[in-house]
């Protein structure tokens, strides 16, 4: 399984940066907070933000993926929360370095359940993902396929023209560059269409 992050709409809060196509980095699987466990704030940088984003699962294996079948790819979708490191990919971005340091490490990503929505629904206005962060206020999005810079069958047709996209690869899009700060000895909700989907502790 390969995680591809896109980073359009994930580091930066102004999407309008990155125009040219899909950015993307590559999380391990070792980056999956497993079956509800607690995320341990680390200590490599100062400021660490939950930053939401839709998780979609490909269902099936391709390579040189026309646009207009992409959305035949999608299997399943979840909420999902990146920790990103938000001081240390600031730092990077000045200097021009690869942000992968500041939002692929160990215990990074947390996904809720995965479900089968129609494309329509998925790419359309059906989806609702809220992020709630005990003492800090919730993050929503409810999105349309334009909202996602760039769009699922853009990214999956750009993503299939250099790598075999294969059965379980799972494509991070992000929803949002900013995030609530995580303080330890708090309590972390992902919710998809109002229906809690993952809960875990901060620690």
């Amino acid at each position: 399984m390969t995680i591809y992050a896109i980073v359009n709409n994930l580091i930066s809060p102004d999407s309008r940066e990155f125009q040219t196509g899909p950015i993307w980095t590559l999380i391990s699987q070792s980056g999956i907070l497993q079956g509800g466990n607690p995320y341990f704030v680390p200590d490599f940088a100062s400021r660490f933000e939950a930053r939401l984003a839709l998780a979609v699962k490909i269902g099936r294996l391709g390579k040189g993926i026309a646009h207009r079948f992409a959305h035949r790819y999608v299997e399943a979708v979840a909420p999902a929360v990146v920790f990103v490191a938000a001081d240390l990919i600031q730092n990077l971005s000045r200097q021009g370095l690869p942000w992968t340091q500041a939002l692929s490490y160990d215990k990074c990503l947390a996904m809720g359940k995965f479900i089968q929505l129609p494309f329509g629904e998925v790419s359309g206005c059906g989806c609702a993902l809220t992020l709630d962060v005990a003492g800090e206020e919730a993050m929503e999005s409810s999105w349309d396929n334009e909202m996602l810079i760039p769009g699922i069958e853009d990214t999956i047709a750009a993503l299939s023209r250099d790598n075999t996209l294969k059965t379980g690869d799972i494509i991070l899009f992000g929803l949002a560059g900013q995030g609530p700060a995580v303080q330890p000895e708090s309590r972390a909700r992902l919710y998809l269409n109002g229906t809690e989907s993952l809960g875990f502790n901060i620690r």
